[in-house]
């Protein structure tokens, strides 16, 4: 904080020891003063924290059990853990034996989790009856800080203690782990470096789960749901048609996911005759007795349905039904469908709206251009990589050449990872793009040790640079930057590419101030769901975070954090441990500063919304309904598309080969080994 923050620190300080010692309440003054304050103390601890990764490389590459987790220089780690999932082939069944006494301590110990806040009794049964024994004894190490894990362990006898290494001790911490006790969920979601070392005090006996099982169980069980979910709405009849006939297959998804769930005691009434209703029902699981005039005329089970005319309009409901057992429900209501899907009169009538064509939606000229490596010029390095590093280059024999950024990346270390799929994919993607803010790709070229990607050399620097040093952007800037992500989703979102790891260490200035999205490393075509754990913790999705398949929603959510976290200088769910982030990501709420405006406020909201189906972008309209909504309103999008707005950043750039934003990075790779196992094909 500088001078001013300081003057008004001490201000308040005085002020609050004031009025405690007078025994006065707080003013509004005050309160704004104390929540500046704090919004100031958590920015300073974000930047002190990404601030340790400074001397780090830009990039560092963690291997094991499919999974990676990518850092770069001060700024924070995008995950990857694959999804190990095939719907193609059976299920099988993991089972260790053990006694009912350790299935209902390891069942105990589970369902408080976050990661499983959604499984159902059968998908507890399978995790429970996947967990193995491990035998620890005295004194001996469990996990260590520092190294890759990817057991999650319940305490069944014994106790453990927790060390924390602070500077150069290690130093034992919180109370001892005994019976009933878990550790190390976060290795259920990716490959993290432990942030301790947990040590037997005693002989003990654990229980223990691995990622790969556990993901495998959790992502066939929400694969298998949303298979029925979807069986169920095709055969719902609305006006004489079925929901199979009328809607698309992406439409019968997007409301399988916006099913909701309930249950009924027996003899408890659902829908009473004669009410107004605009709930639409399908039965899980269970009876429900339909009754008419007090007299019973059906009976309904699983996957049949009722109240589907209040989808239509408000409906006056024509009988009563009534639980019998215990049943489980799948519920929507129709303000939830006419946001997603529109109107259903208007959909049995076959009346489909065509949705206008978005600003640079359509590819806006090719940028491709025909290179060999013997007409470069290797100039300075620009940034490190887990495979290698960006070099500044132009053409050999073009005194004016233009300047490239070529992306060299070692093969072998690709090879070796697993990831030549991901490296084809990052580079087919980038080759079909082609957006004022998106980073252009000009060509491929490979030699034996490596693949390079020749891109557009951006100039002014990382827009998390200039927020770290601004701490916050006004409203207005911020609306700048997240248009040009926004028309930068027309043109991916249009090609059914999920980003995936929008953040503003991923935003990047040219030398005249306008921003393009870069690093489509994580980015996938997506054809209905994908299962893969991908992103950067502050800003993944709900769904995501509890593997319940994901696609294009999961932008939406990130650009919500984004216009967050660019306007009050920090992310909207910040903690410093991960599991604590994803507590308040799953949590339903997101608090906003008294500074929004009431437009802002809104648009942030709807953009986080937990269900992914109701979230803005994913709903009618896609993309263009976040450009429609009042936040943006005046803002001109077309004069954003041809680059003639007033930029609120001008970076200082002094000719095309002023490399003056980067860090500085010695120029050698080291002995770069031959590799002759892969031979892309470019």
């Amino acid at each position: 904080m500088g001078a001013g923050a300081s003057a008004d620190t001490e201000r308040f300080r005085a002020t609050l020891n004031q009025n405690f010692l007078q025994g006065k309440p707080l003013d509004a003054s005050d309160i704004t003063d104390l929540e500046s304050a704090l919004v100031e103390i958590r920015k300073l601890r974000t930047f002190a924290s990404k601030a340790l990764n400074k001397d780090a490389s830009n990039e560092a590459l963690t291997r094991g059990a499919g999974s990676m987790v990518v850092k770069k220089k001060e700024g924070r780690a995008a995950v990857v853990a694959k999804a190990n999932f095939d719907s193609s082939k059976p299920y099988e069944k993991k089972v260790v034996a053990k006694s009912d006494e350790a299935k209902k301590l390891i069942l105990q110990a589970i369902k408080g989790n976050i990661l499983f806040k959604t499984c159902g009794g059968e998908e507890f049964g399978d995790i429970v009856d996947a967990f193995e024994t491990v035998e620890v004894k005295d004194g001996a190490y469990v996990i260590n800080q520092g190294e890759q894990g990817e057991h999650f362990y319940v305490v069944d006898d014994g106790s453990l203690d927790i060390y924390v290494k602070m500077g150069g001790s290690e130093a034992k911490v919180g109370v001892p782990l005994v019976k009933g006790a878990a550790f190390g969920e976060l290795a259920l979601m990716y490959n993290t470096p432990r942030a301790a070392t947990i040590k037997a005090a005693s002989d003990c006996k654990l229980w223990a789960i691995d990622r790969s099982t556990f993901r495998t169980i959790i992502t066939q069980y929400k694969f298998q749901r949303m298979k029925m979910y979807m069986d169920f709405l095709k055969k719902v009849q609305i006006g004489g048609k079925t929901l199979g006939d009328v809607l698309s297959a992406s439409d019968l998804d997007h409301m399988a996911l916006a099913l909701e769930r309930d249950s009924f005691k027996h003899g408890q009434v659902i829908i009473r005759e004669g009410e107004k209703g605009d709930i639409f029902y399908i039965i899980e699981s269970g009876v429900v007795e339909v009754q008419k005039d007090g007299s019973k005329v059906a009976e309904l089970t699983k996957g049949q349905f009722f109240g589907e005319k209040a989808l239509l309009s408000e409906d006056v409901r024509q009988a009563t039904c009534v639980a019998q057992k215990d049943v489980n429900v799948l519920f929507m209501m129709r303000e939830d469908f006419v946001l997603m899907l529109g109107d259903m009169q208007d959909l049995l009538d076959g009346k489909v709206k065509v949705e206008e064509a978005l600003p640079g939606q359509e590819a806006m000229g090719s940028t491709k251009v025909s290179l060999e490596l013997g007409d470069l010029e290797m100039g300075r390095t620009l940034g490190i990589g887990a495979f290698g590093r960006v070099k500044l280059v132009k053409v050999k024999t073009d005194p004016n050449s233009p300047t490239f950024a070529l992306k060299c990346q070692s093969k072998k270390a690709i090879v070796e990872n697993g990831l030549q799929e991901h490296v084809m994919n990052e580079k087919n993607i980038m080759a079909e793009l082609d957006h004022p803010f998106i980073l252009k790709y000009f060509c491929s070229m490979k030699d034996d040790r490596y693949i390079y990607f020749v891109l557009e050399l951006l100039l002014g620097g990382e827009l998390f640079t200039f927020l770290r040093n601004e701490t916050q952007f006004s409203e207005s800037w911020s609306r700048f930057y997240s248009a040009s992500v926004l028309m930068a989703f027309c043109q991916i979102h249009g090609r059914k590419i999920a980003y995936r790891d929008l953040k503003p260490e991923n935003l990047v200035m040219d030398a005249d101030g306008f921003l393009k999205v870069v690093d489509f490393g994580l980015a996938k075509v997506v054809a209905g769901k994908t299962w893969t754990l991908c992103g950067t913790p502050d800003y993944l999705a709900p769904e995501i975070i509890l593997n319940e398949g994901h696609d294009l929603a999961v932008d939406y959510w990130a650009l919500g954090v984004l216009i967050y976290e660019m306007t009050a200088g920090m992310p909207p769910f910040y903690a410093d441990d991960p599991m604590e982030v994803y507590e308040k990501i799953l949590s339903g709420h997101v608090s906003i500063p008294s500074h929004f405006s009431k437009s802002l406020s809104d648009i942030v909201k709807k953009l986080l919304k937990t269900y992914q189906s109701k979230r803005l972008g994913n709903t009618k309209g896609g993309t263009g309904a976040v450009m429609k909504h009042k936040w943006y309103s005046g803002f001109d999008w077309d004069a954003l598309l041809n680059r003639k707005i007033e930029v609120p950043i001008k970076p200082k750039v002094n000719g095309n080969d002023d490399a003056s934003n980067f860090d500085h990075y010695a120029d050698d790779d080291g002995d770069i080994e031959v590799c002759n196992d892969w031979d892309p094909e470019l």
